[in-house]
């Protein structure tokens, strides 16, 4: 009777196996690429605060994470072409038709402040704008490929400079080759410390100038059915529940009370700040 049931037991996960995909049985294992932009997404036993958010949702689900770090092109490369089976990052990153038409936009992970970092020395008495045309005159640095790089480009008429590290963007801005870096509030932060050293006081940020996403994205060819899709959702909806959302928030801006109120979503930011 027993070896009878075991047989049963095989049959049935194979039968529902070829009625979702092969990627809801990849041995307990999603793959998913992010590209380094510490410390949102970062190498290292903490993957950043968005990457330790896919990583405790899909634990909550029962599913392991084998987190791939690649140049933002690549991962949009591989996503899009069924390489990785999912990958994080702006919305804007997969606006493409080539790339649209190949991935399926998950859930929501966060926001991003976006800002630009400066130097108060040559800019003593700040930097305000009403629009971003008012900065045309000014070099800024982007990452290369970046949603912040895509942004400001469809803006038109600004002096991009792209730059394949934060730590390349962050020694330009250092030495004066661009005059702002086009950043998050916690990448800038992070910089600051570990590069400006004693000098970080000498740098400050402007005012957001964009809230960008931060969303869960998989391809159509590896997960054809949405189960990954599915599971990250239900497995983040588990950890917003309890607190563990919260607590990775926290553990990345230093506290809960410093927590950017526009980096949290909608749901999150009701609930904490009661506003909408």
């Amino acid at each position: 009777m027993a070896a009878a049931l075991r047989i049963l037991y095989r049959w049935s996960v194979v039968v529902v196996a070829a009625m979702v995909g092969p990627t809801a049985f990849a041995f307990g294992t999603v793959d998913v690429a992010m590209f380094d932009y510490p410390p949102i997404y970062q190498a290292g036993s903490d993957k950043g605060v968005a990457g330790d958010i896919v990583v405790a949702a899909f634990r909550a689900m029962g599913t392991e994470v084998d987190v791939r770090f690649l140049p933002p092109a690549r991962m949009i490369k591989y996503v899009a072409e069924g390489k990785v089976s999912c990958a994080v990052g702006g919305r804007v990153l997969f606006d493409d038709p080539a790339v649209a038409s190949e991935v399926s936009v998950g859930s929501l992970i966060l926001f991003v402040s976006q800002t630009f970092l400066y130097d108060k020395r040559r800019f003593p008495n700040g930097l305000k704008y009403s629009h971003l045309s008012d900065l045309r005159e000014l070099h800024i640095g982007a990452l290369s490929s970046s949603g912040i790089m895509g942004y400001l480009q469809r803006t038109g008429n600004l002096r991009l400079h792209g730059n394949t590290t934060h730590e390349g963007l962050s020694r330009q801005l250092q030495a004066g080759r661009i005059d702002l870096w086009a950043t998050v509030d916690l990448t800038g932060y992070h910089y600051m410390r570990s590069v400006f050293g004693g000098e970080a006081e000498n740098f400050d940020h402007t005012a957001s100038f964009n809230r960008g996403d931060v969303s869960f994205v998989c391809s159509r060819t590896r997960d054809p059915n949405g189960v990954y899709i599915r599971q990250f959702a239900d497995g983040l909806a588990r950890i917003k529940r309890d607190g563990t959302f919260i607590q990775i928030m926290a553990k990345y801006y230093g506290g809960r009370s410093r927590i950017n109120p526009d980096s949290l979503p909608d749901d999150i930011r009701r609930r904490i700040t009661g506003k909408r």
